[in-house]
Formats: C-alpha cells, sequence, structure tokens
C-alpha cells in the first residue's frame, strides 16, 4: 500500500462515536489544520524547474495540472447539494469545510497556471466521472423533496460518486503519479507542498465519506448499489489514463512512472473492502 493510502486509512474515524460526534470532531480539525493560504506558497523554484524540463515532460505536466484544475472546480461548483442532504447541524458544518476546501485547491492550480505553467489550460483532458456530477448534483437536489428513505439512497449515490470515487480512487492515483514523476525526483517543490496541503484536506472529506458508506453498506440495498456504483464507474476513472497527452494539437508520451491503470485498479480494490470489509475482485 503507497504511503497515500496509508495516510487516508489512518483517517477513516472509529464507529464508536456517534456520527455527529465525528463530523463535529473533523469540522473542528478542519478550522484547526485546514487554514493553509493558496498564494502563500512559494513558487520560485518551481519556475525554475518548468523553465529547465525536458519538452516532453512539459506537456505531460499541463495536462495533469489541467486534470486537477478541471476536478477541483467542478466539484467547488456542484457540491452545495452534499451539505444539504447532511442530516444535521454537525454533518452539515463539515461538509461546508469540503466547499470551501475545494475553492482553495481551485485557487492553487488556478495560481500554479498563471505563475508557473504561463498559460492557460487545456481543454482537451477527460474526465468522466465528473462530467457525471451534473446530473448527481440535481438528482441530490431534487431528493431534497422526498421523504427520508429516498434522501438517504440520493446521499449514499453521492458519498459513492464524490468521496469514494472522485476523491478516494482518482485523485489518491493523483498523488502518487505526481510524486513518482516529478517529486520523487526533487521537482516543484512548490506543486509538492500543494499536493501534500490538498492531500490532508482530502483525506478528512474521504475518511467521513468512507466511514459513512461503511455504516450505510450494513444495509444490503445500499452495499448492493455502492458496488454497483464502483463497476458501473470503473471505465470512466480509467479513461483519465488512457486517454492520448495532447497539448496545443501535439501529442506527448506518457511518462513510464505514471503506471495509471495499475494505482487505479489498487485503489479501487481498496476502497472497495474499506467500505465493505471484504476483500473485492474485478
Amino acid at each position: 500500500m503507497s504511503e497515500n493510502q496509508n495516510n487516508v486509512e489512518e483517517l477513516i474515524p472509529s464507529v464508536d462515536k456517534s456520527t455527529d460526534e465525528v463530523a463535529w470532531d473533523l469540522y473542528r480539525k478542519a478550522i484547526r489544520f485546514g487554514t493553509w493560504d493558496p498564494a502563500k506558497i512559494d513558487l520560485s523554484q518551481d519556475k525554475k524547474d518548468f523553465e529547465t524540463l525536458d519538452e516532453d515532460l512539459k506537456g505531460y505536466l499541463i495536462h495533469f495540472c489541467t486534470g486537477f484544475l478541471d476536478a477541483e472546480e467542478n466539484v467547488a461548483l456542484k457540491f452545495c447539494p452534499w451539505i444539504m442532504l447532511g442530516s444535521s447541524t454537525e454533518q452539515q458544518a463539515f461538509l461546508s469545510t469540503q466547499l470551501l476546501e475545494e475553492f482553495k485547491h481551485t485557487e492553487f492550480f488556478m495560481r500554479y497556471f498563471k505563475e508557473v505553467l504561463g498559460r492557460e489550460r487545456i481543454p482537451t483532458v477527460k474526465n468522466a466521472v465528473q462530467e457525471k456530477l451534473d446530473e448527481r448534483a440535481k438528482k441530490m437536489l431534487a431528493a431534497l423533496e422526498l421523504d427520508e428513505e429516498e434522501r438517504e439512497e440520493a446521499l449514499v449515490e453521492g458519498l459513492t460518486h464524490y468521496q469514494g470515487i472522485i476523491e478516494g480512487v482518482q485523485a489518491m492515483s493523483g498523488y502518487d503519479v505526481f510524486h513518482a514523476v516529478f517529486g520523487s525526483k526533487g521537482l516543484f517543490p512548490g506543486l509538492a507542498e500543494g499536493y501534500a496541503r490538498i492531500k490532508e484536506d482530502e483525506g478528512r472529506h474521504v475518511g467521513f465519506g468512507l466511514r459513512m458508506l461503511k455504516l450505510f453498506a450494513r444495509k444490503p440495498e445500499h452495499a448492493k448499489r455502492i458496488r454497483a456504483l464502483y463497476d458501473e464507474y470503473l471505465p470512466l476513472i480509467l479513461t483519465r489514463y488512457d486517454q492520448p497527452i495532447i497539448v496545443d494539437g501535439r501529442e506527448y508520451p506518457t511518462p513510464p512512472e505514471v503506471r495509471g491503470r495499475d494505482r487505479v485498479t489498487k485503489l479501487f480494490e481498496r476502497r472497495l473492502k474499506d467500505i465493505l470489509g471484504v476483500s473485492v475482485s474485478i
């Protein structure tokens, strides 16, 4: 298991406390530890690293950062229904910290494009799981007018989609990719710090989401739906790494360290075991 995965596993709260107690504890942690400022991270060495970087790796970094910026921005703009479906003030308080943090992550990547990459993001990074957030947000908003059972079903699907898959599989795989391709070589310390800060934030998000899903999965109908969503979304997750790397009309090679399909598959299996309590194979 990777270091990133271990960090997240340690943040999955115990089921000994009530969900409201856990949510409030995480809310307080977000207040104490989540107040980093994206504008304060030093990017001076990153600018030097990018200027001297191999052209193939420049193309890959632009593609890679575009994927993260698109994802962070999309989640930030769509996340309100998750807060609204929280069943208590404590849960809504914690979920509200996620909204702020997603906008902070968006700000960081916007700044990175402007100050380090010196350009706009590219428009061609496909992320089919993210594209489904429009439909998901609409379903969750509609569920607010339904009965308690239907609201719970909508929340289970929303937690699976966002905390379980987008953050729990896609983002965590991305952190490992950055470290393998750039961080392990001592490149881009500002981006490395940004990812470390983002990972801390998303560790709280993923930990809470996985704990909620573990509890919901005690009901067979929810466990079945969670597994079905993971199975449905796996091919969509993999498209993030199957697509060609094209920047400004030129195709760039994928660095051999990426190993995207392998990283995604291992995290996919890990997350289902976290939630359902048994090893799964795909």
